[in-house]
């Protein structure tokens, strides 16, 4: 079968031929629990290369025979390693994350990539109870003391953690585990999460509150999300005087959620009363970091995955996700691949590309979770298997919140677990009619409609809200809704001018003369929250909004 050009992450899965004489080679680059080895072994389909150390010299000597990769954080895949990897097919990060592998890379490649991030969730979730305790009760510093010689039991006195109020952000598979031990403490538990519906969550039978309550209100404050834009400096500066005084912070989740510079400044202005941090914004922690220096908090090497068991399901995860792709094409956790038919992704080609970009439209777009997404396919392409374009879409409307997490294979999954539907059907044509597809979205506070098609130029949302637009959904984009009336652009041209951001295009949408108009201003550079915040302030302004597709 034939690879899709333009998309060649899409091409069909190598199963392994049961009557080919020829195992495939794969190769264990790093440390591996012996179950995930011996899981390999017995499937009796490939023939495994297991070092437990490999130098970047013996990696790039052995790559160009290797089929299936298995690496643990030493191993690099990158472009240089990409271009003498000529046989592979699959690389298996056997933990979460994949910093040491270039995806975009792998993806042009047609490597498929993988990670294995259900392995250790309990063990991540155990470590933040362990800082929990930590902080509450001082034993590392205690601890410290004593082996100086010392007994400063007055020094050392604690919090009990029954009755607190302990705030969760994020409650995925993680931040759920936290939850169940929690309230196994007697703890009083407050959730938030603005990707879940609240209704979703009524099983941990906790309280959901918005962000800023949960701010306000924790005595300790833990996070399970992954780092994206809308996670970034969720504790930074600007919010230190949202904090409760007193509370204290956890981080076993991503290095830059809180901002390490306002952790160390809320410490010293006796805002936080300490923090317990195993990630970091740079690992490892540069010795210049000014935590060091702060008694109140706890330090550790990013440990949430370091257990014995947690290494055991992740090589069984690991051993099991490369079982499956070669012997029934299915790819687990993949990061950028679907598992999905290609016989007609040439055509559909400009098409999947086009519903990924509306969806992380749609997903800037609206102010509040997505419910429901109604999607009508017209013209002559409706004949085609369109699951892709579903999935696509899927996938661009949870990557804003989500990041990297989410992929054209969990995608689906993701969404379903948000209560979030994805409705699609096929409308009747007539073999004039122009291809387009139509969306009807639905949160909890407001309706937006698009319609959007492929033209010569590439994808374009022609319509938004029942008014005609022309805008590419990509790059960056400013967002401004406000009252038709003369002058408005030049202003926000100034405002831009000014902080040397280069305008390079301007759609324009609106009903009527003097009525409510959006803008959508193409910016050639990424744009600050605070200059947003200051376009936003401005009385000519209705709404601003930074989209970045």
């Amino acid at each position: 079968m034939r690879q899709c050009a333009a998309h060649p992450h899409l091409r069909p899965v190598g199963i392994v031929d049961s009557d080919a004489m020829a195992k495939v080679k794969i190769l264990i680059s790093d440390s591996l629990d012996k179950e995930g080895v011996d899981i390999l072994e017995a499937s009796g389909l490939f023939d495994v290369d297991f070092r437990k150390k490999t130098s970047r010299e013996e990696l790039e000597a052995v790559i160009p025979e290797i089929e299936g990769l298995i690496i643990r954080s030493a191993s690099k895949v990158d472009k240089a390693l990409l271009e003498k990897a000529t046989k592979l097919r699959v690389v298996i990060r056997a933990g979460v994350g994949v910093d040491n592998i270039d995806i975009p890379a792998c993806s042009q490649k047609g490597v498929v990539v993988m990670n294995a991030p259900a392995g250790n969730s309990v063990s991540t979730a155990e470590q933040a109870l362990a800082m929990l305790f930590a902080l509450a009760r001082k034993t590392p510093q205690a601890d410290q003391s004593m082996k100086q010689k010392k007994w400063e039991k007055s020094k050392f006195q604690g919090s009990q953690l029954t009755g607190k109020t302990l705030g969760v952000v994020g409650l995925g598979r993680i931040g759920r585990e936290v939850v169940k031990r929690a309230k196994g403490l007697q703890m009083n538990v407050l959730g938030f999460d603005p990707f879940i519906p609240a209704e979703n969550l009524s099983s941990l039978e906790i309280q959901i509150v918005p962000l800023d309550r949960l701010l306000a209100e924790s005595d300790f404050i833990t996070v399970h999300t992954p780092l994206t834009d809308t996670t970034r400096g969720l504790v930074n500066e600007k919010n230190l005087g949202q904090l409760k005084r007193g509370v204290r912070l956890i981080n076993c989740a991503r290095g830059g959620i809180y901002e390490e510079a306002a952790v160390v400044k809320g410490l010293k202005d006796g805002i936080i009363a300490g923090a317990a941090l195993d990630v970091f914004e740079a690992e490892p922690l540069p010795e210049s970091s000014g935590l060091f220096e702060l008694e109140q908090v706890v330090l550790t090497p990013h440990l949430g995955a370091s257990t014995d068991e947690a290494q055991i399901e992740v090589a069984k995860e690991s051993a099991d996700s490369m079982v499956a792709y070669f012997k029934s094409g299915v790819a687990r956790s993949s990061l950028n691949f679907p598992t999905i038919d290609p016989s007609a992704m040439d055509t559909l080609a400009p098409w999947f590309t086009l519903a990924e970009q509306v969806g992380s439209f749609v997903g800037q777009m609206v102010k509040s979770p997505v419910k429901t997404v109604e999607v009508a396919y017209h013209g002559s392409f409706i004949g085609l298997n369109l699951t892709p374009l579903d999935i696509a879409l899927t996938k661009g409307l949870l990557t804003p919140a989500m990041g990297d997490s989410v992929n054209l294979v969990n995608a689906p999954l993701l969404a379903k677990e948000r209560s979030i539907q994805i409705n699609a059907r096929k409308e009747e044509h007539t073999e004039k009619d122009s291809p387009y597809f139509a969306l009807t979205v639905y949160d909890e506070k407001e309706r937006l409609t698009l319609k959007a098609a492929v033209g010569p130029v590439g994808g374009v949302i022609t319509e938004l809200n029942g008014n005609p637009l022309r805008l590419k959904p990509e790059g960056n984009l400013l967002y401004i809704l406000n009252n038709d009336t003369p002058g408005v652009v030049g202003r926000l041209g100034t405002i831009l001018g000014e902080h040397n951001i280069n305008i390079s295009g301007m759609e324009l949408s609106r009903a009527q003369k003097g009525g409510e108009a959006r803008v959508f201003i193409e910016l050639d550079d990424v744009i600050s929250k605070e200059l947003v915040e200051k376009i936003q302030s401005k009385e000519f302004i209705v709404e601003a909004r930074f989209i970045k597709i």
